[in-house]
């Protein structure tokens, strides 16, 4: 093969890999949009707490944690369906890990084992 060949083929390579890049649905952006609080309750506790909360995520991994008559910000990710959120509140930074799945969002602030930890549940609007 010669040189030139060899190129043309390694343009065409590199031109399919940045279309098939740019098709690549970010999944930021699939999962950015408002989320209604449901509930919230103890892990180790059945009774669930009617609250009213919700999430507001931007497809560039920042959001809007509403609460208790407050506004939190917010930085998330999603890898799969794992979520974790960092929530930033008087200057301290509160760390969420949970699940998004069929626009069911389960967060828990802290360790989803502990009884103590609460478990927050938002469904996407």
């Amino acid at each position: 093969m010669t040189c030139k060949k060899l190129i043309s083929v390694l343009l065409v390579i590199a031109v399919l890999a940045l279309l098939l890049a740019a098709c690549a649905e970010n999944p930021l952006k699939a999962a950015s949009g408002t989320y209604k609080g449901q509930y919230t309750k103890l892990v180790g506790d059945d009774t669930h707490n009617e609250e009213e909360f919700s999430l507001t995520l931007n497809d560039d991994g920042t959001g809007k944690h509403a609460r208790d008559d407050m506004e939190f910000d917010v930085t998330w990710t999603l890898e799969g369906e794992n979520f974790t959120m960092k929530e930033t509140f008087l200057g301290m930074s509160i760390d969420y890990t949970g699940t998004l799945k069929d626009g069911a969002l389960h967060l828990y602030n802290g360790d989803p084992n502990d009884i103590w930890t609460y478990e927050y549940f938002y469904e996407k609007q």
